[in-house]
């Protein structure tokens, strides 16, 4: 009788033991961004954009047992808090890979850490350099500048038929960097850079840069610079009277260009964007919908490449079959899927092998798309 109850007793056990329900696995994901301060829209909403495709997958019930859990950090698009945000993902073994920095002045600065640490790191900075310096954990799922800064300067000579241009950057890594392009570039066309100069990004006020572009008559004017200043150069612009097409890099492609310069100031400035029309595919139409009804509002200005790296997160991941960082590392280098955005696959150095860039012009309270590298 004895032995008898015994064996029910484990019976039971182990019939409770074969009913109770695996836990997935959490992988956990560090991502960093400006989450406050005057950039704080790109990062938030490209920070969204990941979480979405990780509360999919997860809705799902993960990948291989496997769930994500996103570790939000913010950066303030400030080089010396980028490396402090870096060694905190590096130090916690529980990070298996790393998503950002958003900007390339944070990246260039925290990358050795990254590198140093084994961290998988999907990039978001687009200054070419990044990729140029032989590390091998590093991968940018975006078009770096020799687009944004080129396809500027070919539409500049050919399309708006400018000889002459003013080049400005604020002497940041991102602004230097597609500045030089896109002097290289325009030269290389044929034209003339009638002045190249400098501001602190911290100016507010331009006037006599303005005068002494008035002088020079320029037909186009580039501005390596982000915002606020863009918005404020093109006000002041228009208060002065100079009279010349403004074409300004990524940081541009926001509603506070125009709400900041004045909608008659902003008219007509063109911006230099990775991200195509949200109307251009049925995948981005989904997206948008998909966003719109998560978040209450319409997706940011870089919301479905946050979705895009979510996505290569989750399948380098898959692919390792493992979460160790070495493990992802060569996961990415051979990872091939089809995006809202187009092919993902990496070169050698971490590029993308398309990486296509496109050109919109303030319009209205929008953008209109003028050009495209397609």
């Amino acid at each position: 009788m004895k032995r008898s109850l015994l064996s029910l007793v484990g019976l039971a056990a182990l019939v409770s033991t074969s009913l109770t329900p695996v836990m997935a696995e959490e992988v956990t994901i560090g991502a960093e961004a400006p989450l406050s301060g005057p950039q704080a829209l790109f990062g938030v909403t490209w920070h969204n954009g990941i979480k979405m495709y990780f509360d999919e997958v997860n809705a799902k019930g993960g990948v291989n047992g496997k769930t994500f859990v996103l570790e939000q950090l913010d950066d303030k698009a400030d080089p010396r808090e980028g490396t402090l945000v870096a060694q905190k993902l590096c130090d916690d073994d529980n990070v298996k890979a790393a998503i950002g920095p958003f900007n390339s002045g944070v990246a260039q600065a925290s990358l050795s850490i990254y590198g140093e640490c084994g961290m998988p790191q999907l990039v978001f900075g687009s200054n070419p350099a990044l990729t140029t310096q032989g590390f091998t954990h590093l991968f940018r799922p975006v078009a770096n500048d020799f687009a944004q800064g080129g396809l500027p300067a070919k539409y500049a000579f050919e399309t708006l038929k400018a000889t002459k241009a003013a080049v400005i950057h604020d002497k940041q890594v991102f602004g230097q960097g597609v500045a030089t392009i896109f002097t290289r570039d325009f030269e290389g066309f044929g034209g003339t850079v009638v002045s190249s100069s400098a501001v602190n990004p911290t100016d507010v006020d331009f006037t006599a840069l303005i005068t002494q572009l008035k002088s020079q008559s320029p037909e186009v004017i580039y501005l390596g610079a982000v915002m606020p200043q863009l918005a404020l150069f093109a006000k002041q612009m228009k208060e002065q009277g100079l009279e010349a097409k403004l074409i300004v890099p990524d940081g541009g492609y926001t509603p506070d260009l125009a709400a900041q310069a004045g909608k008659d100031a902003a008219q007509g400035v063109v911006v230099s964007f990775q991200v195509p029309p949200m109307d251009a595919s049925e995948p981005l139409k989904a997206f948008a919908a998909a966003y719109k009804a998560k978040f209450g509002e319409d997706v940011g200005p870089y919301s479905v490449y946050g979705y895009v790296i979510g996505q290569i997160a989750v399948e380098a991941v898959a692919k390792a079959a493992s979460t160790e960082r070495e493990d992802i590392i060569e996961a990415l280098r051979t990872i091939k899927i089809d995006t809202a955005v187009g092919p993902i696959e990496f070169t050698e150095t971490g590029d993308l092998k398309v990486a296509p860039v496109f050109l919109y012009a303030v319009d209205g309270d929008g953008f209109k798309l003028v050009a495209s590298s397609e």
